[in-house]
């Protein structure tokens, strides 16, 4: 499956605002390695202002992810809402001047918006995937499977760690 819809042409782009509607589901984390255990749909709204050295473009996304818990292995939805900026200069050469800000040759005729929103998306993922606890600060984690690993584990203790217990320490 291919970006070409996250192209944005430059040539011909009128000075002013612009803004363009995405969703991202599926088809689009089909297109990354990353993104095998992570479905999910989010809303993306991107507003372009276009002066004439620079395109100012903000990213606002909502939406959901459907993650695999990290703890209990089972499939939870997690809301999200979060907001980017990328400040295009036009320059000599391509150069990344910051996490915000880039620069693309004069003669460049399109921006793909694909990889930034691919990153963006990746900063919005937790790093620990877990269950969100319930309003009295409980676990929503599938309590059998925890039962279940923890078992597993138990069942599974090297003996040979037993003999460091009995090490004493001056």
């Amino acid at each position: 499956m291919s970006n070409e819809e996250y192209i944005i042409p430059l040539s011909g782009l009128s000075l002013g605002d612009h803004s363009i509607t995405y969703t991202i589901d599926d088809s689009f984390f089909a297109n990354y390695d990353y993104f095998d255990a992570i479905t999910g749909k989010l809303n993306l709204e991107v507003e372009m202002i276009k002066e004439s050295s620079l395109i100012d473009f903000k990213f606002q996304f909502t939406g959901f992810f459907e993650l695999k818990c990290d703890c209990c292995l089972d499939k939870f939805k997690l809301n999200v809402e979060d907001n980017f900026r990328l400040i295009v200069n036009f320059g000599n050469e391509f150069e990344e001047v910051s996490d915000e800000i880039i620069t693309i040759p004069y003669n460049e005729s399109k921006i793909d918006l694909s990889q930034y929103i691919y990153e963006y998306i990746n900063l919005m993922l937790p790093y620990k995937k877990v269950h969100p606890d319930d309003e009295f600060g409980n676990s929503t984690c599938n309590q059998e499977m925890l039962d279940r690993i923890n078992t597993f584990s138990e069942q599974q203790k090297d003996p040979r760690w037993d003999a460091l217990k009995n090490i004493k320490l001056d």
